[in-house]
């Protein structure tokens, strides 16, 4: 079986770019339901979870100027599993 790596290094970095706006957006949405009770400890996941997506967008958009497709495909499985990480940690 023939694996296209750029095929799928672009659709990692886009992953991880959706990711992103998805952690941004979360943001919007617990201003909207939380106005009253919205801190920066409630925040503080969110945040940490887009500089780490973001981050990672600006080290995969580099690699890919360099066509290190590996590499980027590596750095958005690390990234998903931070992410997955402190989803756990800031749960319990």
């Amino acid at each position: 079986m023939i694996v296209n790596v750029k095929k799928i290094s672009n659709e990692a970095m886009i992953i991880v770019f959706l990711a992103l706006i998805r952690i941004i957006g979360e943001f919007f949405r617990l201003e909207y339901t939380l106005k009253e009770k919205l801190t920066t400890e409630l925040l503080y996941p969110f945040m940490l979870g887009a500089l780490v997506c973001a981050i990672s967008c600006l080290i995969m958009t580099i690699c890919s100027f360099y066509a290190k497709h590996r590499i980027i495909i590596g750095i958005a499985t690390l990234t998903i599993v931070i992410l997955v990480v402190l989803k756990v940690k800031y749960i319990l």
